[in-house]
């Protein structure tokens, strides 16, 4: 139990913080989560709801879901889905949109037609794939290679092995595990699918490429794992229905900009980004649901061991976005290669920052773009890269106006980085992951999301599971 003590000197901390508004908001509660993806809202629900737990969920956004990022079509009210296309049937997750009463099915995409340009000089890229009987077999084949190791890094790194006892595959770098193991025709479809996330996935170390691209996406594509949508074909119905069910228990547009931390309980002083509103939270829990980049930790008071660790992490920035242009042609699909790929080399992945690919989705003539990037490529540089890349592509007659000086128009555009959080070799053979896993509940502080586990949305809430017991242990 939290000591009178407590409570007093969160408030003193928060005093300075308050002549905005004179008298700051003050509730406490038993767990206080910070993010309100995919980890924060389930962790939400099952705390309060299951567990009767008294929670505040933070989120800086106006609404829960993170990448979800659901579209709807003002003119059709077809919703489209360019964040999130597809959830794994994966532990309870079919049961946890029952709870909520959403209808699952199955999800469609317009058939498109896949043209290869190199969007830096915007020439066609003469490039073959493998026939689609080799692209399943070969990803058949990546699964029996890789399932045994999915317990070392799904839904968490728990079960990852020390030092001396590390696979030595997973340390290769992915262009190193695939010609090893000859599985150069699954690479089109890992890359397509979600390996992109890594950018040039080839140079990067094979336990994060399948971070990225593992077992459970590998027997979905082989239909040995269900994958399903709600029904309605708007992914952002189950995290509304998250959002109606939790109420005022979700601090919206808000953000943490200071904390104390200690082994009794946590305090928190949060606010409003639209109101300026300060609300002081006291908690016996924190639970991070965010990435643990160094912006996003500098309100959470972190010791010189916590920094220490959580500094390792490099990320990829990724940006989703729609646009709208009667240049593009309806049902194309324009795919990013660089010109050595051609006609067969499946390990030649662009490098840098630069747009994966510009698919159409539907309506009138609108085409999702994903843009992966250094950590430096912030949202205005994403933006100029693409607009910078469609004037290439117009200039070089790639698409169906001649050029004229046409500015590319955004419908919709989302920050999904940072993203695929990884260390170096080095790094995992000093046991980072042991370090890593060892700050849960220190300072009454537990951690959940992708740099602890992994970027797919059933597969937090598996990770989450793991740490209830331990969230609510001397909790009454």
């Amino acid at each position: 139990m939290l000591s009178l003590a407590f409570p007093v000197l969160g408030l003193a901390a928060a005093a300075s913080l308050a002549t905005a508004n004179l008298v700051p908001n003050i509730i406490f509660k038993d767990v206080v989560i910070v993010g309100g993806g995919a980890s924060g809202a389930y962790a939400a629900v099952r705390l309060r709801d299951d567990f009767g737990k008294s929670i505040a969920l933070i989120e800086k956004q106006s609404i829960l879901g993170g990448m979800v990022d659901s579209y709807v079509n003002p003119k059709t009210g077809v919703p489209l889905d360019f964040g999130v296309k597809l959830f794994i049937d994966a532990g309870n997750a079919t049961g946890f949109f029952e709870r909520f009463g959403i209808a699952m099915g199955n999800s469609s995409m317009p058939t498109v037609t896949t043209e290869y340009i190199d969007f830096i000089t915007g020439n066609v890229v003469d490039f073959q794939l493998p026939p689609i009987t080799d692209q399943f077999a070969a990803i058949a084949k990546f699964l029996k290679v890789v399932e045994p190791w999915e317990h070392l890094l799904q839904p968490g790194y728990y079960d990852f092995p020390k030092p001396d006892a590390i696979p030595e595959d997973l340390l290769i770098t992915f262009g190193n595990f695939i010609t090893k193991h000859g599985l150069q025709a699954a690479v089109p479809l890992i890359y397509e699918s979600t390996g992109l996330g890594l950018r040039n996935m080839t140079r990067e170390t094979t336990m994060f490429v399948l971070q990225s691209f593992g077992p459970s996406m590998a027997r979905a594509m082989l239909g040995q794992q269900a994958m399903f949508v709600p029904a309605s074909g708007r992914n952002q119905d189950l995290y509304d229905a998250i959002a109606k069910d939790l109420g005022d228990d979700i601090l919206y547009s808000s953000t943490v900009i200071r904390s104390w931390r200690t082994e009794y309980g946590v305090s928190l002083t949060v606010k409003n980004s639209k109101t300026g509103k300060i609300t002081l939270i006291t908690a016996h829990r924190l639970l991070l649901a965010i990435e643990p980049t160094a912006a996003n930790m500098a309100p959470f008071d972190l010791d010189d061991n916590e920094r220490s660790i959580l500094s390792k992490f490099t990320y990829t920035n990724e940006y989703t976005g729609l646009v709208n242009n009667s240049a593009f042609a309806t049902n194309y699909s324009y795919f990013n290669l660089p010109a050595a790929a051609a006609p067969n080399n499946y390990l030649m992945l662009p490098d840098g920052s630069f747009t994966v690919r510009i698919d159409y989705l539907g309506g009138d003539n609108i085409f999702r773009v994903t843009t992966v990037g250094e950590e430096t490529l912030d949202p205005a540089g994403a933006k100029r890269l693409v607009e910078k890349e469609f004037d290439t592509l117009l200039k070089a007659g790639r698409l169906l106006e001649p050029y004229e000086g046409q500015k590319l128009s955004w419908v919709d555009f989302s920050v999904h980085g940072p993203m695929h959080a990884r260390v170096s070799v080095a790094d995992v053979e000093d046991g980072f992951f042991q370090k890593l896993y060892a700050l849960q509940g220190g300072r009454s502080t537990w951690w959940t999301g992708g740099a602890f586990s992994v970027n797919f949305q059933t597969t937090l809430w598996q990770f989450d599971e793991l740490l209830f017991p331990e969230i609510l242990k001397g909790l009454n």
